[in-house]
Parts: structure tokens; sequence; C-alpha cells
């Protein structure tokens, strides 16, 4: 009675994902899921709507250590393949910018997509499960859990990843894999905000719910968009991709005013300066950027005091403190903040074309648990989507 040809640990969008599509192939699947209901991340997904999908999901748009291991997967289930099931549901949707694919009303319409298509495959999806124990043996997998003991031939951990703590993430996933002598690329938040220092946290802690565009660069990283400033630090879409590059010690830079650059607003200071107008460079801030933001700027330049004594130096220490602001962050703002996790499984380990472990035939990783992670915008649920077809397609 609990024997399977293929049993799915973790009930999310890979997951669910796998387990339809091996369903479909005739495989008598089972799901194992720790929360009390399934894909319990989806729910609070894109505020509660789930940004399902980027139109424009490529393989640039993720970070590994393994960077080619991703495109096999994301051109054999690309985007529009799964628009086609979400059309066919009659799930309505909407783009919201950049390619970002939204429903229109709220994210369990997702969830309840992907049990439904399971369950009219022949899917047993078990709820509340507590692994305690996976054994190999003999080419067989056996699980126990909640004192019953499941077993099949091939074993897909699709368990995610360590972020949001507070939905149940568990380290299961890792624990899999050095039972099974696999490499595991060092975990660690991602999409999350980025604290700020002790000197940083007195400069801008009053400022906390100020939000404009910026650019922001990380290294050979640099983006465009939305920043907000929180009461630890620095948020919002440009900060959260930020983090997907950044490593603990390394120097973030913030131009306030992406528009113009440091050369260009130093020699527009020193014309104002020598039409004595202190104020017409104030409005040209003001207009770009919020009032309060400008003047702290302005006073960490030392750019205060009459505007004829300012230095040509002090003109250009303005310039850089709008357009090329640097600063090191004490820390992320942590799983329990971020969106996903980066790093995990070593996928040098794992089939490119199947997700199976090259070393341990019949055990396969899915989803977030693999060292891939994408930047905002949905690409995450696309590379769940399309590593959960490839796993289901090979089971």
């Amino acid at each position: 009675m609990n024997s399977y040809d293929v049993m799915i640990l973790g009930g999310g969008a890979a997951g669910l994902m796998c387990a339809t599509e091996a369903a479909a192939r005739g495989r008598k699947v089972l799901v194992m899921e720790q929360s009390q209901k399934p894909a319990p991340k989806i729910l609070v997904s894109g505020g509660g709507r789930c940004n399902f999908t980027n139109l424009h999901a490529k393989p640039a748009n993720y970070v590994s250590t393994n960077p080619a291991f991703v495109h096999h997967a994301l051109a054999k289930f690309t985007p529009k393949d799964f628009i086609a099931i979400v059309k066919a549901a009659s799930i309505p949707y909407h783009e919201k910018k950049d390619g970002q694919l939204f429903c229109d009303r709220s994210a369990k319409a997702i969830i309840e997509l992907l049990v439904s298509r399971g369950e009219s495959k022949g899917v047993t999806l078990l709820l509340g499960q507590k692994v305690e124990e996976v054994v190999h043996a003999d080419g067989s997998f056996s699980v126990k859990s909640n004192g019953e003991t499941y077993s099949a031939p091939r074993l897909v951990v699709a368990t995610g990843g360590l972020s949001w703590p507070q939905l149940g993430a568990s380290d299961l996933g890792f624990k899999l894999a050095q039972q099974f002598g696999l490499k595991i690329i060092e975990p660690s938040p991602a999409l999350v905000g980025l604290a700020f220092a002790e000197k940083e946290m007195e400069q801008f802690k009053d400022l906390a719910g100020i939000h404009l565009r910026v650019g922001v660069s990380c290294g050979d990283w640099k983006m465009v968009e939305d920043i907000m400033i929180t009461h630890k630090g620095l948020s919002g879409p440009v900060m959260l991709n930020a983090s997907l590059y950044w490593k603990p010690g390394q120097e973030i830079e913030v131009n306030w005013v992406p528009e113009f650059n440091v050369e260009s607003t130093y020699e527009k200071l020193k014309k104002d300066k020598a039409e004595g107008g202190r104020g017409k460079f104030r409005v040209w801030l003001s207009e770009r950027i919020p009032r309060r933001l400008a003047e702290r700027i302005a006073w960490n330049a030392e750019a205060r005091g009459a505007w004829s004594a300012l230095s040509d130096e002090r003109l250009m220490a303005l310039a850089k403190a709008i357009h090329a602001y640097r600063f090191i962050p004490a820390d992320t703002f942590g799983y329990r903040m971020a969106e996903v996790m980066r790093g995990g499984v070593d996928t040098r380990e794992i089939s490119r074309e199947t997700m199976e472990v090259k070393k341990v035939p019949g055990l396969f990783f899915i989803g977030e648990v693999l060292d891939v992670t994408g930047q905002l915008g949905g690409f995450n649920f696309q590379w769940a989507w399309a590593s959960g077809f490839s796993a289901g397609q090979a089971v």
C-alpha cells in the first residue's frame, strides 16, 4: 500500500509541477509536504498575488556557481508553457512591468491549479509530514514519516531553501544532500534588504519611508530601479537584486540621481557657484530626489555654509555623494525577510537534462534547494516550473 514509483519531498511549486508531469506519464506518485497546506510560499508571494513567471526569463537572470546548468531546463519549459497552463485554467492575470506576470486576484488560484492538476492525474498528496529518515538500499528509497514508511525507486527532493522560516522552511534538503555525499555551496539569504553599519544608520535612520529610483552597482553588476530607506537599511527592488551579487565586506555604490553622473553634476555645481546660485542647485536636486534626502546628502558631504566659500574639492565631494555614494553593508536583513536563498546543492553533481544526481541513480533535486537563484520578478518561479518539469519527464 505504501509503495510508489516516485516519491517527492516537498509540495511547493517545483514539487507539484514534477508530480503532475510524472503522473501524466503513468507513474504512481506520492508528494509529502511538511506544512498543513500545500505551497505555503506561493500564498505569500508577490504580495499575495504570485508573480508566477517572467516573460523575459533567460539564463542571464540567474546566479549560480555553475551558470550553464540552467540552460537546458529553461529552454525545455518556457514562460509561454506555464502561461498556457494558467490560461487553460481561466486564471486572470496581468503584466505589472518588465515582463512580470501576476494573478489578478489571489495567489490561491495558482496553488489550486497545481493541486488540481496533480489530483486529476492520480497524485497522492500528504500534508503535515515530518520526515524522520531516508534510507537507500537495493535500488529503492524508503522514507519514514509520521510513523509510516513509504518506498519508491525514485526520490525527488523539492524541499526548498532556508528563506521564510516562519512558513516552515527547513534544512532537510541539505541534510539529504550531505547524506548522499553531495557538495553544497554555502547558503545565504537573497533578494533581501541590506543592513546599514553604524555610521550609515546614524546618517539615514530618520529618513525611513523615503523611496525613489536610483542606480546601484555591486562589483560588475548594476541596475536602475526603485529603492526604499528603512529603519535598518536599504530595501526595494534594486537592493533586493543587489543582494544576489553582494558578498560580506563588499562595497555597494548608489547613484541617487541616475540620469546624471559625477562629472556633469560637478560642472553644474561650479557654474552655479560662479553665478552665486546655491538656490538653483537646491531646486535642481529637490526636483529629483526627496528634499529631506537632498539636505542630508549635502550635510554628509559637508556642503553647508556660504555657497561661495565652498571649495572645488567640497563641490566634488557633493557630486560624489549624489552619484557615487558608497557604503559597506553590515549584513543582510536575514532569512525571515529574504524572498529566496542563494547557494544550495552544487549543480555540478546534477544532470542538467534530468535533475538526477549523477552518482546516485534515482535521486533528484529540483527548485530552490539547488544552487540556482533568480533575480526578483518571477524568475525563481520559472526555475521551479522548469526544473520540476525536467525531473517529471525523467523519473
